[in-house]
Formats: structure tokens, sequence, C-alpha cells
């Protein structure tokens, strides 16, 4: 079938009603999407610019002196007990440290003297031991010698009186017979007498001198005092002697040894009088460095200040409509200016009129009632998101707070 021109140029008709109605469908989606975007605008509570705030904590020196050490910069994250500062306490006095180095030193030379004596008394020690060793050996055989020898004589004038008694028996006899004279007897009786003195003279030497050979074995002695010659007296002497300078070595010992630890407490507390340093009461930033190294401080005078970027807000303002969407704990999306990243919080802080409070404010005029009335919100930030210390953790920051 053969189509006319008419027919052709009519043909594309429907293809430009479809288009229509694509167009049609493309401004419809376009205006709901718009419609949806202004109601949820409409239902979003928005706040004006805020800053992004936190704790500050200044550090000061307690002392006055010289700053002689700085352990951080601005923007540096610090832990809680670090030692940032240093201050030199140039009026510290060391004399304690000074007497006690004297005491000590004075001390030192007293133990020296006594470990010299008393080397020299071990020696002598040594010596006399040897020669009263070798004394009391001589004495025990020399007593031992002399009750040999009274044994010995003993036992001559027991024989003596033995043969004297028989003479007296036998003169006695020629006596009785007329042999000879009375005055023979009587020199028989008197020589028989003699020898019986002489052997009771015997034993008791015999006993006496057994008394020493045991006294002599006991290094005793019961004839005489020793004389100053005396190994043995003189080794009394030096154990006696030896004893005192161990007492006095121990004392000093002890006097050291309590020296040295009043020495080392005075150097501490010295040190710690004359070098104070500051730790990090908290974990966090240094924000700002007050002093430099070398400067002269007061007490109480700034060096450091910290930012506590656990503890960071915003306070913004919302209108009075807007509260009614608003509760404690409301969470909230806080969109720093000039950063890719937003941080979160909750309203932890609701309060309403601002300036209008009698009392509160400097204004002398009375504002109308229906001014239009801002309330205060403040929102706490989350410690959830990374607080980079070289950005002081966006205190300072520029935001924009949105209200779920």
């Amino acid at each position: 079938m053969v189509m006319s021109d008419k027919e052709l140029q009519a043909e594309p008709a429907p293809s430009v009603s479809s288009k229509g109605r694509l167009l049609v469908i493309g401004l419809s989606t376009a205006l709901l999407l718009t419609a949806i975007g202004i109601l949820l605008h409409a239902l979003t509570t928005r706040s004006r610019d805020a800053v992004v705030e936190a704790d500050f904590i200044e550090l000061t020196t307690p002392i006055s002196g010289r700053l002689v050490a700085l352990n951080g910069d601005t923007g540096m994250a610090v832990s809680q007990g670090n030692p940032l500062v240093m201050v030199e306490n140039t009026r510290a006095s060391e004399a304690d440290i000074r007497r006690l180095e004297t005491a000590l030193n004075t001390a030192q030379a007293d133990q020296l003297t006594i470990e010299q004596e008393l080397l020299q008394q071990r020696r002598l020690l040594v010596d006399f031991e040897r020669d009263a060793k070798g004394q009391h050996q001589l004495e025990v055989a020399r007593s031992g010698n002399e009750l040999d020898q009274l044994k010995a004589d003993l036992e001559r004038e027991r024989k003596e009186l033995a043969f004297s008694q028989r003479d007296l028996t036998r003169q006695q006899q020629l006596y009785r017979v007329g042999a000879v004279a009375q005055n023979v007897v009587d020199r028989a009786l008197t020589s028989m007498q003699a020898n019986q003195e002489q052997v009771r003279s015997l034993e008791a030497r015999i006993r006496a001198q057994a008394n020493r050979v045991q006294a002599a074995e006991r290094n005793l002695n019961l004839d005489r005092t020793r004389g100053g010659t005396d190994p043995l007296p003189r080794l009394q002497d030096t154990r006696i002697r030896l004893a005192q300078l161990q007492g006095e070595m121990a004392g000093l010992e002890r006097k050291v040894k309590g020296l040295k630890a009043q020495l080392t407490t005075a150097r501490m507390l010295y040190k710690q009088e004359r070098d104070v340093w500051i730790d990090a009461p908290i974990d966090g930033v240094i924000w700002q460095t007050l002093a430099r190294i070398g400067d002269a401080l007061k007490p109480d005078q700034p060096v450091l200040k910290l930012v506590n970027c656990r503890q960071r807000w915003v306070n913004t303002t919302v209108s009075e409509v807007d509260l009614r969407r608003l509760r404690i704990g409301t969470r909230a999306r806080i969109d720093l200016i000039g950063e890719d990243l937003d941080l979160r919080g909750e309203v932890d802080l609701i309060r309403s009129g601002v300036g209008r409070i009698s009392g509160q404010n400097d204004d002398s005029v009375a504002r109308p009632i229906n001014l239009a009335r801002q309330s205060e919100v403040r929102v706490r930030i989350d410690s959830d998101v990374p607080a980079p210390a070289k950005k002081l953790c966006f205190v300072g920051y520029s935001a924009r707070v949105i209200f779920s």
C-alpha cells in the first residue's frame, strides 16, 4: 500500500507526545523532590554559626627562677604526667650538702685510719699468738722437768731415810749391849728425823710443782705477775685493742652509711628545690607557649596553656519556635566550615530568655515581650572522631549545628 505525503508527515506525532509525557514526569519529580527538601528543611532545626570551644588549663610556675627546659610547642599532643617545663631556682642553697660532704669526708678519713691500725693490730696478734704458743710449750716443758727432778730427789731422800732408819736400829742394838755410847744413837736419830723432814718437804714441793704443771698447761702462772715483755699479756692487750678498733670501725661504718643516706636525700631535696618540673595535668594539646627558655619567671606566672580535647562543645542559638523540637540529649551534627568532616554531639544545656531576664542584661531599656526571642543551646561534642593535635582538635573552628 502506498502512503500519501500527509500520512508520512503525520506519522511522527506519537513520538512528540511521548517526550512531552517524559518531560512532565521529570518536572513533577523535581517538584516533588523540591517539596520534600522544603519539608525536610522546614522540619530540620538549624542553628546559626558557632565556634568549637574547649576547656583550657594554664600551667604556672610555683617558684621564681629561670626557665631552662620547655618540652613542647604549639600543636603538640601531651599525656598526663609528661614533664613539660623545668624552672631552675637560682636561690636554692647547697649549704646542707656541703656540710654533709665535709662530715662524710671526715668520717671516711677516720675509717681509713682505723683500718690501718686494725691491719697493724692483726699482724701483732699473729706474732703474739705465735710467741705465746711457744712460751706456753716452754713453760709446760720446764714445769714438767722440775716436777721430774723433785720426784727424783724424793726417791733419793726416801732411800736416805730408809738407810737412816736401819742405822738407828743398829745403833740402838749396839747401845743396849754397850758397844756404842748414847750420843751415837742420838746422832742416828737426828739424822733419821732430818731425812723424814726432807721427804715431807719434797712431797710438798712435788704437790706444788704438780699445780704449776697444771697451770702451765692452762697457760696460767702461779709464781709471778707477767711482765710487759711477756707475749701473753701483750697478746691479751692486742686482743682488747683489736676489739675496741672493731667496735669503732662498726660505729664509723654506720656513721658513713647514715651520712651517705642523708647526703643522697639532701641532694634530692636540693634538686627538687632547684629544678622544679611542671608536668601535664591531663591528656591534651599545647595551645600556646607563654614563655621562652631563659626567661626569668615570677611565682604563679603562666608558662603554657593546654587545651583539653576531650571536653569540647559549641554554644549556638536557636529561635524559641524551634525549642519544641529540642530536648536534652538530642543528637546534633556539627558541620565544620573549611573541613570535610562532621562531628557528632548531643544537647546538654538549653538556656532560654537570653538577655531578657531582669537584672541579667546591661540594657536599661525594657524589651518588648513580643521581641524575637533566641535561646542558647550547648552541644557537647563526642570524642569518637579523632581530634588532630596539629589542628588543635578543631578548637576555634567555625561550624554549623544541625539538630536531628
